[in-house]
Order: C-alpha cells, then structure tokens, then sequence
C-alpha cells in the first residue's frame, strides 16, 4: 500500500520490525543469547558451577565470610538468570507474591515443629538430633547460628540459588516437575560435604561403625535432602513466591539445632 504523497505504508497488523523503515530487531546477546543457543551446555554449566561453589563454602571460604558469600552467591545466580531472560514472576521474586508466599511458609511451619516434637519425645530417634558442633558453643553464637547464619546464610541464600535461579532456568525448556527434579538432584548433591560433616558429628554417629555404613548415611541424608527439594519447589510453586520455601527451610534447620539442644541440655539425650 501507499500513502497520497507515494510513500510505502504498512498494512494494518504489520509487526513493527516488518514495517518499511524500522530498523529489524537485534538478535538476544548475552546470556540470553547463550540460553537460547546452547540450553543444556548452560544448565550443565550452572549446575556444575553452583556445586564447586558448594566446595568452595565448605572448604576453602573462611568461616567468618559464609554468611555474605553465601548471600553474594545467591544474588549474582539471581541477576545471571533474570538477564537471561526469566523475570521476577519466574524467580518467584515478585513483591506481590510475598504476602502468599508469607502465608504457606509460616502454614508449613506448624506440621514441621509437630514432627521435630514428636522426634524428640522417643527415645528411639532423639540422639539423632545432637550434634557435637553446637553443644560447647557460647549462648551468643547459638543466637547468631539461629538468627543469622541459618535463616539467612543458609536458608535464604539456598532457596535464592536453588528455588529462585536454578529452578527458573530449568523451566525455561522443561516441565515444572522436571525442573524441579533436576535443581533438586543438585541440591542433594551441594549437601554431600555437610553430610559427610554431620555423620562425624552427630551423636548418633557411632551406630555408623564402618566405611560403608557412613557411605550410606550420606547417601541417606543425600537422598532426603533432595526430596526436601522437591517439597521446597512444590510450595515455591503453589504460593508463587520463593518466600515460602525460605521460611520453611529456615524452620526445619533452625527447629532442628533447638531440639538437639534441648535433647543435649535437658533430656539426656
């Protein structure tokens, strides 16, 4: 079509880069670019970059920097994949999902302390509440353990990671429960040096006599910590929001060290 004066003009429902004159849009660049190219190469790089991560915080990061390592961590994962192209409503970071995501987080907390209860009142399963690591230590670095580095260097910055970017980058080709299996098998995996750690340190470590038994231990707290994932993904996806995996973690680990102290201090566990 033209126009009176013999210019061209685009027909009616013309995309706009199609219409005579506009310039054609450029091509993704970046990691978006790199998403859209190589899917799997970059969900095997990010899975495999967040486990030596993993390493890193265990074995090489001083202690005193775990909590903003941890949080730098997370964040950079978060701005990684939200500049890939995921938005906010993706990471579950949408401000307006906190408020739901505050409901199915402190919902989830009530059957997680009745379990931890019931756990600590038989005799057959309370030692496995105790670990060494927590029974000498002052009553300010109990505090700081349970309302600084669980809740915030573990939890928030594990559910950033995981719930948040992994999870969203996962989505971006598969189905939600794929997803969700795939950040979850590398959640278990990040928890393979803690659990080797936890074996040496629980008071019920000693049932644990050989090589093969702490193996299978590990493996058990391998396996479990990744089911925990799923359940995590599952809440992060009914409630919209990574708000509530983030208090229902913080609340399974931070229930789970009050118990073992309580067991240690008052039960005779």
């Amino acid at each position: 079509m033209t126009s009176p004066d013999g210019t061209a003009r685009a027909r009616p429902g013309t995309p706009p880069s199609a219409r005579p004159g506009t310039p054609p849009s450029a091509p993704p660049s970046g990691p978006a670019s790199w998403l859209r190219r190589y899917p799997v190469v970059v969900e095997t790089a990010a899975a495999a970059a967040v486990l030596i991560y993993g390493y890193l915080i265990v074995r090489v990061i001083p202690a005193p920097w775990y909590v903003p390592a941890n949080l730098a961590a997370a964040g950079l994962a978060v701005f990684l994949v939200h500049r890939s192209g995921s938005a906010w409503a993706d990471l579950g970071l949408r401000k307006e999902d906190a408020g739901s995501g505050l409901r199915w987080g402190l919902a989830a907390v009530v059957p997680i302390a009745a379990v931890v209860a019931i756990g600590v009142t038989l005799t057959v399963t309370r030692k496995y509440f105790v670990e060494d690591k927590f029974l000498h230590e002052s009553t300010a670095r109990t505090l700081y353990e349970l309302f600084v580095r669980i809740p915030f260097g573990t939890a928030l910055a594990e559910e950033l990671i995981f719930r948040a970017a992994l999870l969203a980058l996962c989505l971006r080709r598969h189905t939600f429960w794929k997803a969700a299996a795939l950040s979850s098998l590398v959640f278990g995996f990040w928890h393979i040096l803690p659990a080797m750690g936890s074996v040496s340190s629980n008071a019920a470590g000693e049932a644990l006599a050989t090589p093969a038994a702490r193996a299978a231990g590990v493996l058990a707290t391998v396996l479990a910590t990744a089911a925990a994932g799923m359940v995590f993904c599952w809440l992060r996806r009914r409630s919209r929001s990574v708000v509530a995996p983030w208090i229902t973690h913080a609340s399974l680990n931070s229930l789970g060290v009050v118990a073992g102290l309580a067991v240690a201090r008052w039960l005779g566990g």
